[in-house]
């Protein structure tokens, strides 16, 4: 087995991800915190990425979460998070990538914003010159939010598992996703300090698709992430 060592941003939605697949796969990691402005430039430096998380395995990159996650499947097929049924896996894949591409970039823009109205610096202008942030794209991303999160409500309404009777990688990372959107899960599923927990949720996680949501991510923590989640330690 090869010796996994994961650099993480702990409230990161796509650090959680990866965290998750393993814990799930029983493939023990090291965790290794990264911090925003400080480790940046050694990141990039030494892996070639700028975010995180980067999983190391044998020392060898293995990438983001997408190639993480997909490299935890590969090397520990069960339990599998992918159908075999082909369009059931392609619905899968298609999720995954509207939760990571569209639905915590969008919610990360916004939340930007309010950090920038609320002067939480340095934060805010980092990440508002890192992931491209103006006031017209954060309008679009509150239209694109109010346009999705219902339909994704009324999607986890009719059944706990988005595709087929079985949880699957789209059940997880749009779990995770919804981060920057509600907030964290409760602190008995997700430690977070109140100031921090604050700054990760959106007005918009208020909307009428968003007290449903919440309710299927919390139960979906509580079936099957398997204990607390708290930060690594110092």
């Amino acid at each position: 087995m090869a010796s996994l060592t994961l650099r993480e941003l702990y409230f990161s939605p796509w650090s959680e991800r990866v965290r998750w697949v393993l814990e799930l796969k029983g493939l023990p990691y090291a965790r290794h915190a990264y911090q925003p402005l400080a480790d940046e430039e050694e990141l990039r430096r030494t892996t070639g990425i700028a975010t995180t998380p980067v999983l190391f395995a044998d020392g060898e990159v293995v990438g983001d979460s997408d190639a993480a996650v997909d490299w935890a499947e590969k090397e520990r097929p069960t339990p599998a998070l992918l159908p075999s049924d082909p369009r059931q896996r392609a619905a899968v894949r298609a999720l995954e990538l509207t939760a990571t591409e569209v639905l915590a970039p969008t919610g990360r823009l916004v939340m930007i914003g309010r950090w920038l109205a609320a002067n939480v610096q340095p934060l805010g202008d980092h990440f508002a010159a890192k992931y491209h942030w103006s006031k017209d794209a954060e309008a679009r991303g509150i239209a694109t939010l109010r346009r999705a999160l219902p339909e994704l409500a009324g999607a986890v309404a009719r059944s706990p598992y988005l595709v087929g009777d079985a949880f699957t990688r789209a059940d997880l990372t749009l779990a995770c996703m919804l981060t920057p959107i509600l907030g964290p899960p409760p602190d008995d599923l997700f430690v977070v300090d109140e100031p921090i927990r604050a700054m990760f949720r959106l007005p918009i996680a208020d909307d009428a698709a968003g007290g449903p949501l919440r309710a299927w991510r919390d139960e979906l923590y509580r079936r099957h992430r398997g204990g607390r989640v708290v930060p690594a330690a110092a």
